[in-house]
């Protein structure tokens, strides 16, 4: 496997949909009892890694947080299977394994079940996006205001989004690696991602 060599970069568009009800305290550097499952996706627009184009590539991240306390988290990492669009490249794979391993600069990973290149079918709107890939489905649609534009949550704890939307997931659902999640009205988030190392 490659070492990712500094002077990478990545730009692209995050969406991810969690099993909070409310708005996840993770996003406010608060504890969550019982830890969190998610459903995360990585639209990447520009990049490059190792002198690899990343240009349109999809990671999707399903996670388990298992720990309680947002510390914990923070120094700990999560445990995730990882899916890739089977779109991409041999040369493109080649950095995509080691680099969405290690959590791509965004957050720590304690452990991967494993990495998958499978389909990816998006469809977004104005207001809502829908992916669906062979293990997974997820939708989610902006939240709005009384003015009618986005609710956004600002100066929250992850440095690498911003201009972040707050969203409801209708639903999302996931089953792979022996773990099944299926929830309907859930916390979602929609941000700009930028990352580099």
């Amino acid at each position: 496997m490659k070492n990712i060599k500094s002077g990478w970069f990545i730009k692209g568009i995050y969406n991810e949909a969690c099993a909070a009800e409310g708005q996840c305290p993770f996003y406010f550097g608060r504890d969550k009892e019982g830890g969190c499952m998610y459903f995360m996706v990585i639209r990447i627009l520009e990049g490059e890694v190792n002198g690899v184009d990343l240009s349109g590539v999809t990671v999707i991240y399903n996670g388990m947080i298992t720990y309680s306390k947002y510390e914990d988290l923070v120094q700990n990492g999560e445990e995730v299977a990882i899916y890739i669009s089977d779109t991409a490249t041999p040369d493109q794979r080649e950095v995509l394994d080691p680099f969405v391993s290690n959590g791509m600069g965004i957050y720590l990973i304690q452990k991967v079940f494993g990495i998958k290149y499978v389909k990816i079918t998006i469809k977004e709107e104005d207001d809502s996006f829908h992916v669906k890939m062979p293990f997974g489905e997820m939708k989610m649609q902006l939240t709005k205001g009384q003015d009618g534009t986005p609710v956004r949550i600002e100066n929250h704890v992850y440095p690498a989004l911003t201009n972040l939307r707050v969203c409801n997931s209708p639903f999302w659902r996931y089953a792979d690696y022996g773990r099944s999640f299926d929830y309907t009205n859930r916390c979602a988030t929609w941000a700009d991602l930028v990352s580099q190392g």
